[in-house]
């Protein structure tokens, strides 16, 4: 076939799909939806750069330093320059290391950790444009949600990490944008990226996790430069017979592909996370935290507290017992131990010390999970019974950070700060903000990534 035709054997909706991927112009995207894709971007420049230096960030980047290549694009954080497949990879890693990067809240995608990690390096290795680099993810964004949503909840249930498997096809998208594929290239692209989905939450807890999200990253960017020179894929990889779909979800709902495409754009039902730690765990940490805010309740004052969540919940992060601080961002139960006790639980809180302590395991004892399949998982029921016997309840609707009950940009901002000023110091984070909001007016992300650097870290 040529390149401007699509295979006839490839299922409706997939080339709906493809045609929007590759006919939505960057100045086509609505200012609303580029306006959240800045927020996405801002987030992600903060906990990629505050990650520079974990362990596994660490590893991973040395390794590729030791393997060369042509240094195209920067590791974040540092003055390390890689390949751009390689960049993707460790940036990922980086972006998702702390659990604190973004989340389609219907599917527990995290999303733009793959899409920022493959397309900022290539649009700053390509010199493309800013309004380019946010369009595609905005693109990008679509279509990640709306395969999680065709394979949600059963591809989930099973044991898929939805950030592995769906994030290639999304960073794809974004990728097959900026490299400018044709639809019948994209259409292999995507097929490219499908066969390379991987992950399995088994992995929740361990550097490998954010691997899943590194991994996505380096994929679809190597899938969008194998398609623009030709490399092929089956027709119908993401809905055929044995393709993506079939195969990793007892069932699919193809229509969540298309619906509305173009229309209702997926982005607007992006969570920004507050704490650093397990989605799911968000709600719970709200209701404790009522508690010691509005009621003055202390950590002495607790005889039980029984959180009502739903199964999710237990089933992610009901870890009693966690030995590290990663496995504590696995964990409901210390992670609002630690809330009622520091009040903060950004990332300082997930240390290997706080999970041991003795204060914070007495309490963790007192913390009880109760599932309950009624209660949606962005909210919770925490009730509490004081040592005198008495009874209080504290209900969250919507977590904090969720479409319903969002950060503002000044919240978002704040919380950028609060990762970022202590690598970068106060005045190049305030420059990177700012080039961040304007994002849509630079020619090219070179002074961004310039801004992203800092001046004495390796």
């Amino acid at each position: 076939m040529s390149d401007a035709e699509l295979d006839d054997r490839t299922a409706s909706e997939t080339r709906r799909l493809l045609d929007f991927l590759t006919t939505v112009g960057s100045g086509d995207v609505p200012e609303a939806v580029i306006h959240e894709s800045k927020r996405c971007l801002l987030d992600y420049l903060g906990v990629t750069i505050a990650a520079a230096d974990e362990p596994a960030v660490t590893i991973a980047r040395r390794q590729y330093e030791a393997l060369g290549g042509h240094p195209q694009t920067r590791a974040l954080g540092t003055s390390v320059r890689l390949r751009v497949t390689d960049a993707a990879m460790v940036n990922g890693i980086a972006a998702h290391a702390f659990d604190f990067d973004d989340t389609h809240v219907p599917t527990i995608l995290h999303p733009t950790t793959p899409l920022y990690s493959a397309g900022l390096g290539l649009a700053d290795w390509l010199g493309r444009s800013g309004l380019d680099l946010l369009a595609s993810h905005a693109v990008g964004y679509e279509v990640g949600a709306r395969a999680s949503l065709a394979l949600y909840p059963e591809h989930y249930d099973a044991g898929w990490h939805m950030t592995g498997t769906t994030g290639p096809l999304a960073a794809a998208t974004a990728s097959a944008r900026l490299l400018g594929l044709t639809a019948a290239q994209a259409a292999h692209c995507l097929g490219l990226a499908a066969t390379q989905a991987s992950g399995h939450r088994e992995q929740f807890g361990t550097m490998a996790k954010p691997f899943h999200a590194g991994h996505a990253a380096s994929a679809g960017v190597l899938a969008a430069m194998f398609a623009k020179e030709g490399f092929t894929a089956a027709p119908d990889s993401i809905q055929g017979r044995r393709g993506m779909f079939a195969v990793m979800s007892t069932r699919s709902t193809v229509s969540d592909l298309v619906d509305g495409l173009g229309d209702r754009w997926e982005i607007f039902r992006n969570g920004v996370k507050p704490y650093a730690c397990g989605v799911v765990i968000h709600p719970t940490i709200d209701s404790v935290r009522q508690f010691r805010e509005k009621d003055g309740v202390s950590a002495d004052d607790v005889e039980q507290i029984e959180l009502s969540v739903n199964p999710l919940v237990v089933e992610l992060t009901g870890r009693l017992e966690p030995r590290t601080g990663l496995e504590g961002k696995f964990s409901a139960v210390f992670a609002c131990a630690i809330a009622l006790i520091d009040g903060k639980v950004g990332e300082a809180a997930f240390t290997d010390a706080n999970v041991t302590r003795p204060d914070v395991r007495a309490l963790m004892d007192r913390i009880r999970l109760v599932p309950d399949a009624a209660i949606d998982h962005t909210k919770a029921v925490a009730t509490l019974i004081t040592r005198d016997g008495k009874t209080s309840e504290s209900r969250v609707a919507h977590a904090s950070g969720t479409p319903e009950n969002r950060l503002s940009d000044g919240d978002l901002a704040a919380k950028f700060h609060d990762l970022v000023d202590p690598v970068l110091g106060g005045a190049q984070a305030a420059e990177l903000e700012a080039l961040t909001w304007r994002m849509d007016e630079l020619a090219d992300v070179a002074a961004l990534m310039s801004a992203a650097t800092p001046l004495t870290r390796d």
